[in-house]
């Protein structure tokens, strides 16, 4: 009896333990690894008192974590540029609302880079080597570490081989990685692109995506801002954004769905985009009576769902 009873209050003891290590790590999670937190940022262009204008961004409220990829989209004009550069950290006329989260830690204060549609503005070595070099210089990186975080970053970016080629001999993908490396090298831990392969070809469209999206799989958190649906995934998190608000914060997928029986109905359609030709397809299947769920976004993804389909 006397042995089951010590067992009987070991197992309490260590059940207590587990379950205060659990709480432990959840507040850990939940609190430590909110890289950026907004509440109610607006932004207003600067104007007089009397006559001032309509905000840019408005009673923008929303977290980003760390390791997860988010999806910006949004018509020219509807903001999103201006709440990129909030969410890293820049410093912007006419804001009012709070800014909080581990990023601001992590960067020490300073603004997290945002990698442009022309890198070439940013871009200022002459190799991709001395390019990284002069931007970890310019942020007073630590003279003995520079060299190695460089070609650590380039490696990174799929650049270890082109490192001391001269930068008007690459392709306008092959630049936007050495942004990217930049990025890297200052080890911020989100990457910020506001349409970076709107200049770019197809294939070297893919050939950023790619990278970028293999990068997120070793952690780094992603905020990829685009008019490009074909770009979406349906598992991700997606953030829409019209006339400086947020008016979707969900799964792709469910920005595609449509009511049953209304054609036009998705957020997709409501807010003037052409959905791509997988989800297209997706919804002719629809009115013909075949629901594939989830609803596809990709091309590979349609293939596996109709392949998979049991009536």
């Amino acid at each position: 009896m006397l042995t089951n009873y010590i067992k009987y209050r070991l197992t309490k003891r260590i059940l207590a333990q587990r379950e205060r290590l659990w709480k432990r790590l959840g507040e850990f999670f939940l609190n430590g690894h909110v890289l950026v937190q907004l509440d109610g940022l607006t932004i207003r262009p600067f104007g007089v008192e009397d006559d001032r204008p309509e905000p840019i961004v408005r009673e923008v409220t929303l977290e980003l974590r760390s390791g997860e990829w988010v999806t910006l989209i949004g018509s020219n004009g509807s903001g999103k540029s201006t709440l990129a550069k909030a969410i890293a950290g820049w410093k912007l006329e006419g804001a009012s609302g709070r800014r909080q989260g581990e990023l601001i830690r992590s960067m020490g204060g300073k603004p997290a880079p945002i990698v442009l549609q022309r890198p070439e503005a940013a871009l200022i070595g002459a190799t991709p080597w001395e390019d990284v070099v002069l931007l970890l210089e310019q942020n007073e990186q630590e003279a003995s570490t520079i060299i190695e975080e460089a070609e650590r970053a380039l490696a990174l970016a799929g650049l270890g081989e082109r490192m001391h080629q001269p930068l008007a001999t690459l392709s306008g993908g092959q630049k936007q990685l050495v942004a990217i490396a930049g990025c890297l090298a200052l080890r911020s831990p989100l990457l910020v692109l506001d349409e970076a392969t709107a200049m770019l070809d197809p294939d070297a469209s893919a050939d950023v995506l790619g990278r970028v999206r293999e990068l997120w799989r070793q952690g780094v958190a992603v905020l990829w801002i685009t008019q490009r649906l074909d770009e979406l995934e349906g598992s991700e998190r997606l953030l829409a954004m019209e006339n400086g608000r947020i008016v979707y914060d969900g799964r792709t997928e469910q920005w595609y769905e449509r009511k049953p029986k209304h054609p036009g109905s998705s957020c997709c359609e409501r807010m003037g985009f052409t959905a791509p030709y997988a989800v297209q397809v997706a919804w002719e299947l629809e009115e013909q009576g075949i629901r594939l769920r989830p609803l596809p976004c990709t091309p590979e993804s349609l293939a596996e769902a109709v392949s998979k389909y049991e009536p």
